[in-house]
């Protein structure tokens, strides 16, 4: 099941629960009035990442003084994975966990999280929630007709690029020329931008090795290829439109040589070296906007489209939606779903937006998100390119974890030049099909 994240789908609401498959029955309570509401409970929440977590706990906060019977705990655990799934299987755990797109099937088919559908389609409360979200991201998490978790935030995958230094170059600013930066322009503004005295480069004209999420997959699947086919059940990453998307990519550090080099990697990220002005074009996540915004101060950023394959005219994008659900353990399961409702409502998610962490799933609090004025200019770039992005590949027997070992290994052999680019991706799609 792919899910196309249009400008269409994203505004589009429901009237119902449609994405569920059920009509709600109207005799049945509205969320805090029913199960649960009185009921005296400890819910913990973990995420596995910090920069949710002082949203989250202002959310509970508010929870807490709706709900005095019960108290809400945030944490983000290290090893977040792993401890999940050893408390789970030793039949504890915390009540509630944010959960990743590209794990939730696999744990949904392993039967670990709570069906929450006869809830979702009792409680007018959750109804809201979800007739004013992203469609998309609400189909997606209903997983074979159940609904095992609800989405409640996602990325967009945007080129950073380096304002100032552009500008210092009398070229056209990347967001004043959307509709003419391909693959082909972006290579010029590439070899344009670097700036290199022998062995010593002083600026990385564009970044182009990057991983599945923010790199690679993006080209491939503006080319007309992907990862996955279209049920999943086949890895296509060796597909002749896959293949001229790697070239291109692998070509701008091999011939070109203004993509960091893999011994520049290995001193400094990627992601440090745009901070501290020494790449100019840099794809990357809306996660990284929020540390931009707060800590560069030598130079102004803006953001952009990504580029477009000139064979089909069309970008391509990645996106994580991450949702929440409830764990199968939870000694309290009202008060668990109380809590996840809230997390999904207006606002909260209006907390969220304003915390600048990912956008909200509810297109009225991504609204908030989207505002120029929270930096960069050209932010509401980030929600355009979702007219051309899909969620990242999953599956639901084998792991995320499991398809990226060979993926990783493969990747690596290919951008660093040990293999051509059909034989490498050829050995992709063979070592990920055999986990099929």
């Amino acid at each position: 099941m792919k899910s196309s994240l249009s400008r269409r789908d994203f505004l589009r609401t429901g009237v119902g629960l449609g994405a569920l498959g059920i009509l709600a029955a109207c005799e049945m309570p509205t969320a805090g009035t029913g199960d649960g509401a009185a009921e005296s409970a400890e819910l913990s929440v973990w995420v596995w990442w910090p920069s949710p977590v002082p949203s989250l706990i202002e959310m509970g906060d508010t929870f807490m003084e709706a709900h005095p019977n019960v108290t809400v705990s945030v944490e983000a655990p290290s090893d977040y994975w792993t401890k999940v799934q050893t408390s789970i299987a030793g039949g504890a755990g915390p009540d509630l966990f944010f959960m990743n797109n590209v794990n939730y099937w696999s744990w949904a088919h392993r039967g670990v999280l709570y069906d929450m559908t006869e809830l979702a389609a009792a409680d007018d409360a959750m109804q809201d929630n979800i007739a004013n979200s992203w469609q998309g991201a609400v189909d997606f998490y209903n997983y074979k007709g159940q609904q095992f978790g609800m989405p409640y935030m996602y990325t967009s995958i945007v080129l950073y690029y380096n304002e100032d230094y552009i500008d210092s170059k009398g070229l056209a600013l990347p967001a004043d020329i959307e509709d003419e930066m391909d693959w082909n322009r972006f290579r010029e503004y590439g070899l344009a931008l670097h700036e290199q005295d022998g062995d010593n480069v002083g600026m990385w004209g564009l970044y182009s090795t990057a991983g599945i999420e923010t790199g690679w997959l993006n080209f491939v699947r503006a080319n007309g290829g992907d990862f996955l086919n279209d049920d999943n059940s086949e890895c296509i990453i060796d597909s002749p439109e896959s293949i001229e998307a790697w070239n291109y990519l692998v070509n701008l550090r091999r011939e070109d040589g203004i993509s960091p080099s893999p011994e520049a990697l290995q001193a400094e990220r990627a992601n440090s070296l745009f901070q501290t002005g020494r790449i100019a074009l840099y794809p990357s996540g809306n996660w990284e906007m929020s540390f931009l915004n707060e800590q560069l101060k030598d130079f102004t950023y803006n953001i952009t489209l990504l580029p477009f394959s000139p064979q089909t005219g069309e970008r391509g994008g990645t996106t994580n939606i991450v949702g929440v659900v409830i764990n199968n353990n939870t000694p309290a399961e009202g008060p668990s779903w109380n809590l996840m409702t809230h997390l999904l409502s207006k606002d909260s998610q209006d907390k969220l937006a304003r915390a600048n962490v990912l956008a909200p799933v509810r297109h009225d609090s991504a609204e908030l998100y989207y505002d120029p004025a929270l930096g960069p200019a050209n932010r509401g770039a980030a929600f355009e390119m979702q007219e051309w992005t899909t969620a990242l590949p999953t599956h639901d027997v084998v792991t995320w974890g499991e398809m990226m070992q060979p993926t990783t290994e493969w990747q690596t052999e290919i951008f660093e030049g040990r293999v051509s680019v059909e034989e490498g991706l050829a050995n992709m799609a063979e070592s990920v099909n055999s986990l099929f």
